[in-house]
């Protein structure tokens, strides 16, 4: 089976797509003997001023997009949108990377606006590739603001309604598309995790909470976690952050107004973040939306319990109420305090370490990593080159 993936990422910085990506398409290629090509086309040309990691150079990679720069980007689409007319992301650097490679049996699509461009330079190149959309998040990303849902939406019901399989890393997300298109070829795969055999991690006596990921504050929402905390001064708490992102100095500008600066530890970026941490209370979620949040099953599987959002989408398939975590209403602060204060009180309690990690074997990677290729055989069906 020949694939190639097709992503407005630019595979140069390391977080949780890349680990789910490297690791998917490294399966792919060596254990199922896999043909694996990279199209990375991002929303501009200065995205890619960094080179792509590592883990990604074993596999031939065309990077380049349609515009120059953010103010390119933006006068295009808006031109497009207002005169009606479908956005085609990037359809020149597709085209143009289609001509580059040999016959190929799947586009895996990770960005929803490349769909409809995707199909289109398909055509155009007279290849007979199925389109498989491969969702990371981004569908809930684009489709959340009013101006962003203006701006996009058409293209990317488009979009969903020319691709021909769906591959779903939440039930949530599964529930959208055979929303918008009932006849969706969908396939719930979920995320695949890597297996832990580690020490768990203790169980913290003083309330010690964790966060780690990338430090971008509008999907991550990580001011509102320093917010809700700030709320509770009056209470026992440690906040440690691990990670690093664009929007690091001005968090830690708004947790010294907050005047909670003395209660957080920033870490950093660190390869592999929970050989930090010797014991925790909870690790802490406050995204708006995610894809499949892995860090809640790379927590629980050393035991220890997380306190998430209920966004869109995948934290409903991995919390369980009062054994691994909790969940409170995304965006509600009264809630989210609910929720906190219940913990660092003693009276919301969580099951044992040792239960908690057995919650995560549902998303073993072996079992997934082999339902993402069953899937994608069953796409292709008898037309494998």
């Amino acid at each position: 089976m020949k694939i190639a993936i097709v992503s407005n990422n630019t595979f140069s910085i390391y977080g949780g797509y890349e680990k789910v990506t490297s690791l998917v398409l490294k399966t792919l290629k060596e254990k199922y003997h896999c043909e694996v090509f990279i199209i990375s086309v991002p929303h501009y040309v200065s995205l890619l001023n960094k080179p792509p990691l590592e883990i990604f150079t074993n596999f031939p990679i065309y990077r380049d997009s349609d515009y120059e720069s953010r103010a390119n980007y933006i006068t295009t689409v808006s031109i497009k949108r207002f005169l009606g007319k479908d956005l085609l992301m990037n359809l020149r650097s597709l085209k143009q990377a289609f001509s580059g490679l040999p016959y190929f049996d799947i586009a895996l699509v990770t960005d929803p606006l490349l769909l409809n461009s995707t199909k289109v330079a398909l055509i155009e190149k007279g290849m007979k590739a199925k389109v498989v959309y491969w969702d990371h998040g981004s569908l809930f990303g684009y489709l959340r603001g009013k101006i962003q849902k203006v701006i996009y939406e058409k293209e990317i019901l488009k979009g969903i309604f020319s691709t021909d399989a769906f591959l779903c890393i939440s039930s949530e997300i599964c529930d959208f598309v055979k929303g918008i298109k009932p006849s969706a070829n969908t396939y719930l795969v979920y995320n695949p995790v890597m297996p832990y055999e580690g020490p768990l991690i203790k169980r913290s006596a003083y309330p010690n909470f964790v966060y780690v990921g990338r430090l971008t504050d509008s999907d991550k929402n990580i001011s509102f976690l320093l917010k809700g905390l700030s709320m509770l001064k009056d209470r026992n708490w440690e906040l440690i952050i691990i990670g690093t992102g664009p929007d690091e100095q001005k968090l830690k500008n708004l947790a010294s107004k907050l005047g909670i600066s003395e209660r957080i530890r920033w870490l950093g970026f660190k390869e592999d973040p929970f050989s930090h941490i010797e014991e925790a209370t909870a690790l802490v979620l406050t995204s708006r939306w995610e894809g499949f949040p892995m860090v809640l099953v790379e927590a629980n599987q050393r035991g220890i319990p997380v306190i998430s959002s209920d966004c869109r989408s995948g934290p409903k398939d991995i919390v369980i109420n009062g054994v691994n975590g909790y969940l409170y209403r995304e965006g509600d602060i009264k809630n989210f305090l609910e929720v906190i204060s219940g913990v660092i009180d003693g009276r919301l309690k969580f099951d044992t370490p040792e239960n908690i990690a057995k919650t995560t074997e549902r998303f073993d990677a072996d079992k997934v990593l082999s339902n993402i290729y069953n899937a994608l055989q069953k796409i292709v069906g008898g037309s494998l080159t």
